[in-house]
């Protein structure tokens, strides 16, 4: 094994010049010690020509593209390659990040040192970065995120906040690394599987972090490894139509009672209640559609 060799994931869907830009700032990056593996979903938008021309024209870029013809969701295409970083058996580290970001220079060095420093004292699960907006840079998007079963709520740390570093000093709870940069150590696998395919979109990242949590692992944040994230852009929001986008909120309510039942079926009836006054505010605003795909929830059809 490689050590300290990271392979670096990226799914896109759609928006080759976002996953360029994402390609651009990583090879900026300090820490060279790395390969990219793009999974591309179903050639829209001339993608693959465009990455590979990419690819071709830039000689230092360590970066290997794979073809997926079918959409079976987020965690099935991140799937695709982390067997592939599995079968290679020269890697150390993997880390998820989304196509809709960029870094700065110093982003995957703090992860691997952050990492490094911390599991010299426990377990180690996840290592997530500090997402600030990729148009106003000094907003925080998160932070990791925490979960309440007994109110039904998940929420992002530091989400529209001004960033003062106040989340610097010291390492935010979390209880989940959202999935936009999900870093970790390869072995982690053996240990809690493959991200769940069960979700076709929406809290993979979620679930995923809590099989690590419940494994032992603490999952954590590293505020000095900073990422700029387009919100919502390499889900594919660009690309659908209003029927759709109502199909994929279906996804995000479904998910949502799926990781009820799986990590707190006993608390059921929160999640149901929760999914009660989404429905009702949906109706409140005229949003009828959306309202619809959360009854089709509640009642499995």
């Amino acid at each position: 094994m490689n050590r300290g060799k990271v392979y670096i994931i990226l799914v896109n869907y759609g928006t080759p010049d976002d996953t360029l830009e994402c390609l651009d700032s990583l090879t900026k990056s300090r820490y060279t010690n790395f390969r990219v593996l793009i999974v591309d979903i179903q050639n829209i938008n001339d993608s693959v020509n465009k990455i590979n021309n990419r690819i071709l024209n830039n000689g230092n870029l360590k970066c290997d593209l794979i073809q997926e013809k079918n959409n079976n969701g987020f965690a099935f295409a991140n799937n695709i390659a982390i067997n592939r970083v599995l079968a290679n058996n020269d890697g150390e580290f993997i880390w998820l990040l989304n196509s809709d970001t960029v870094i700065l220079d110093n982003t995957l060095e703090k992860l691997v040192d952050c990492y490094r420093e911390n599991s010299k004292t426990g377990k180690i699960g996840f290592v997530g970065s500090k997402i600030l907006d990729y148009e106003n840079r000094k907003i925080i998007q998160n932070v990791g995120g925490t979960f309440n079963k007994w109110n039904g709520y998940s929420i992002l740390t530091g989400m529209g906040e001004e960033d003062r570093g106040q989340y610097d000093k010291s390492i935010p709870k979390a209880d989940y690394i959202v999935g936009a940069s999900m870093f970790f150590h390869i072995s982690l696998v053996s240990h809690i599987g493959l991200m769940p395919e069960e979700y076709f979109l929406y809290y993979e990242d979620i679930d995923w972090s809590f099989a690590a949590k419940n494994a032992g692992f603490k999952n954590m944040v590293c505020p000095q490894s900073v990422v700029y994230h387009k919100q919502g852009v390499s889900t594919g929001s660009k690309l659908i139509s209003k029927s759709t986008f109502n199909i994929n909120k279906k996804f995000l309510y479904s998910g949502y009672l799926m990781f009820y039942k799986k990590y707190f079926k006993h608390f059921l009836p929160v999640a149901r209640f929760i999914l009660l006054k989404q429905w009702a505010g949906r109706v409140r605003h005229g949003n009828y559609k959306e309202a619809n795909e959360i009854l089709k929830v509640l009642f499995n059809k």
